[in-house]
């Protein structure tokens, strides 16, 4: 535990390292300091801050380990911000440390088996709509995971060949443009190890949560920024890497990775933003990593748990949502949605089935209008569906993926198919609640949230 702390201590000192002048805080650079030049948010933000003088870093090296406020110009504030985010997850970091530590003092075989992985990124902005070309630049990105390597104590992990799961906390300036501004994300994940070796790895990164963007869509202010309408985003990153284990207290990784910000629809416009990139990363652990648990008696099912018998697993459950059009002028619809599936478990990984979709969209009755001059009833609105569904099944989370195709409905300006994706979560074992993502093609049409309950019905091969 104490051998960590001068290392933290010299992450947070030896940001001067950004110069080669010799600062008061630091006269005797260690070799750490090409990996913390690296690392420092101030170089993976964007800062525009062109002389790097002695007094200049003074001013971040003192905003990052103290908590005093200083005075400083409009365009240091950004990379104030970003220390004080790195400051923060630092001292999280030697608290998870802390934690972990005493835990595997007490139960030495479940230690915490924590990773904590700086990373820098390098990418663009894909412009996907004409209008989005006046942006086309590149720009670095930087992110700091907390991650925790599975092991085999629940059944699913072992299933998955033990993937790695975690926080990302991600942030860059989002190109030259002022119009575009910061973003800022912060978003759990799941690695899945495609390849496993003893020191190599070839992975894949799902996550998804929550960003805020600094700079959106203003009709008086910002109007040629026509990608975003809303600060508060969802994130959603891929990513497939290489890692390498040199030893067993350090991982090196490289890949590629794409960022996605967008709101849903929930306010226009919606274009949405695209970053792909390059990525490389050091992550480092405190204790020898746990064994993988790998005995003829796996570990007790849990309520959430395919148990092997044979069954149909049904579900009911409904969906609300809230979005705009384009030529709404602001104006909001409420979506409501609801389902009816039926699945069978492939093993305990997988299930695959059929869903009845049955949803009314309020924005529905303005796009008929344009259209149609005949008088209709309300309830004609309602869109039938029918698709195929697939789950993968994490214990008690779900990832749900659905094709269909509508049956009915008097608005047919979407075309005729659909796609839904969404997390399923139980709540208690048979109640869930779910995140749905519902599009036609590649644009978003909502985000809705809901509740279902789900039953067996089970039947026995003779």
């Amino acid at each position: 535990m104490f051998a960590i702390i001068p290392i933290l201590h010299a992450l947070c000192l030896q940001l001067c390292a950004l110069c080669s002048v010799p600062c008061a805080l630091c006269p005797e650079p260690c070799a750490l300091c090409p990996v913390l030049c690296a690392l420092c948010p101030v170089l993976f933000s964007g800062c525009k801050v062109t002389d790097f003088n002695v007094a200049g870093i003074r001013i971040f090296v003192d905003c990052l380990i103290t908590a005093e406020p200083i005075t400083v110009n409009k365009e240091l504030a950004g990379c104030i911000i970003s220390l004080r985010i790195y400051r923060i997850l630092l001292v999280a970091s030697l608290l998870l440390i802390s934690a972990g530590n005493l835990i595997a003092q007490k139960q030495r075989f479940q230690a915490s088996n924590l990773l904590f992985e700086p990373r820098a990124n390098y990418g663009f902005l894909v412009a996907h709509h004409v209008e989005m070309e006046i942006y086309n630049s590149h720009f670095p990105s930087f992110e700091f995971s907390i991650a925790r390597a599975t092991y085999g104590k629940q059944r699913w992990e072992a299933f998955y060949n033990y993937p790695v799961t975690g926080l990302t906390y991600w942030s860059s300036w989002l190109g030259n443009s002022e119009d575009l501004g910061q973003a800022h994300a912060i978003f759990p994940f799941i690695s899945f190890p495609w390849l496993k070796r003893d020191q190599n790895e070839i992975n894949f990164r799902l996550g998804a949560g929550l960003a805020y963007l600094t700079r959106r869509f203003d009709r008086l202010d910002n109007y040629k920024y026509t990608a975003i309408g809303s600060h508060l985003n969802a994130a959603i990153n891929l990513m497939i890497e290489y890692r390498w284990k040199p030893v067993n207290y350090l991982q090196l990784s490289a890949g590629v990775q794409l960022m996605h910000f967008s709101n849903g629809s929930t306010k226009t416009p919606n274009y949405g933003l695209n970053i792909p990139s390059l990525s490389g990363g050091v992550a480092f652990r405190l204790n020898k990593e746990n064994s993988y648990i790998r005995r003829r008696a796996r570990p007790d099912l849990t309520m959430f748990e395919f148990d092997g018998k044979e069954f149909l697993e049904v579900k009911l459950g409904t969906t609300i949502a809230v979005k705009e059009i384009g030529d709404t002028d602001g104006k909001r619809y409420t979506v409501y949605s609801g389902f009816l599936s039926a699945t069978k478990n492939l093993g305990y990984k997988h299930k695959l089935g059929l869903c009845f979709d049955l949803s009314w969209d309020g924005s529905d009755a303005l796009l008929v209008a344009h259209t149609n001059v005949e008088p209709y009833n309300k309830i004609d609105l309602t869109k039938p569906g029918v698709s195929a569904a697939y789950e993968m099944v994490l214990s008690r989370m779900s990832f749900a993926f659905n094709l269909g195709f509508y049956v009915g409905g008097k608005d047919k300006s979407e075309g005729l198919t659909y796609y839904k994706a969404g997390i399923n979560y139980l709540i208690s074992r048979n109640v869930f609640a779910n995140l749905t993502l519902k599009t036609h093609y590649a644009r978003a049409d909502f985000v809705g949230i809901g509740l279902g309950y789900r039953f067996k019905w089970g039947y026995y091969l003779k």
